[in-house]
């Protein structure tokens, strides 16, 4: 029996078959092979022609036929997998038997054959191995499922939980702002009514906030003439206080402020750039903090 199939002949192999004054043979080469190995051709991915001549049966194996035909043997990281891919195509074997002077148009090629059966045989070993682990990954994989579906369910419980809780923490934080918001306004809008200025109770009265106003009427009731200050004042530490400023201090701190801002009511302060930020030679004030229906501080200057 024969078959007629392609050499895959490289310029390394041209090289060698030139330095023995042989000449090239033809890209595709007829070649004996015993009726036995033709079982091996059968096996080969792809299809191939049976051919009846004078000659008997010829197997035509083209390039397309034995395109697929590629076995590499490579470990996957991290797994027991093994993935068949080894380089190895019937007409590199025979391209370096050619090469080396084994063959010759005509030859037998049992032995090209048996070394494809040998690929072949390691590839489905492999497959065969590969089998074997996917089904113990399976079987693993189930023993395991219920211990993974109990633990799947304890931690959307305990994510639930935590939901449930922070839900509730933030209910509660809204609910005593919004309280705190509703006491504060209570106070805001009782105090109005009674110590506000008409164009304070008139415009509050209107839908208004009047919140400067309101901040601005109710420190002076507390503080007496002091000056609302809207931004980070730049002010610096008083080493030598006047004794007005002292006196001031002191007047402040009688007062039953529930302070918020900071511990002390009142203390004495240098301005460098006064209460405008524009004098460019500084001045001297007295510092308070009205009390919690503020966020700013209030100056008196000397």
């Amino acid at each position: 029996m024969r078959i007629r199939t392609i050499v895959n002949l490289t310029e390394a192999h041209k090289a060698r078959i030139v330095s023995r004054n042989e000449p090239f043979p033809q890209r595709i080469c007829t070649f004996e092979i015993s009726p036995e190995k033709a079982e091996i051709i059968s096996r080969l991915k792809g299809t191939y022609r049976l051919e009846s001549s004078l000659d008997g049966v010829v197997i035509q194996a083209t390039d397309d036929q034995y395109s697929n035909q590629r076995l590499h043997v490579e470990e996957i990281k991290d797994t027991n997998f093994h993935i068949a891919q080894e380089t190895i195509m019937l007409q590199d074997v025979l391209a370096e038997a050619y090469a080396s002077g084994t063959i010759k148009d005509g030859s037998n090629i049992d032995f090209a054959l048996d070394i494809m059966a040998v690929a072949m045989g390691r590839r489905e070993i492999i497959m065969e191995n590969n089998l074997k682990i996917e089904a113990d990954k399976a079987r693993k994989e189930e023993e395991e499922r219920p211990a993974r579906e109990a633990q799947a369910k304890a931690d959307a419980e305990a994510r639930a939980e935590r939901e449930r809780i922070e839900a509730e923490e933030k209910a509660r934080k809204e609910a005593e702002d919004r309280a705190r918001n509703e006491a504060t306004e209570a106070e805001k809008k009782a105090w109005i009514e009674e110590h506000g200025s008409e164009r304070l109770q008139k415009g509050y009265a209107g839908g208004y906030r009047c919140q400067k106003l309101y901040e601005i009427e109710r420190a002076q009731s507390i503080l007496g003439d002091y000056i609302r200050y809207f931004s980070d004042a730049e002010e610096k530490d008083r080493s030598c206080p006047s004794l007005e400023a002292l006196q001031e201090v002191e007047r402040i701190q009688t007062l039953e402020i529930p302070v918020t801002v900071t511990q002390k009511r009142a203390v004495v302060v240098w301005l460098p750039h006064g209460i405008s930020g524009e004098d460019e030679t500084g001045c001297e004030a007295v510092k308070a903090d009205p009390g919690k229906f503020s966020r700013y501080y209030f100056y008196r200057i000397f």
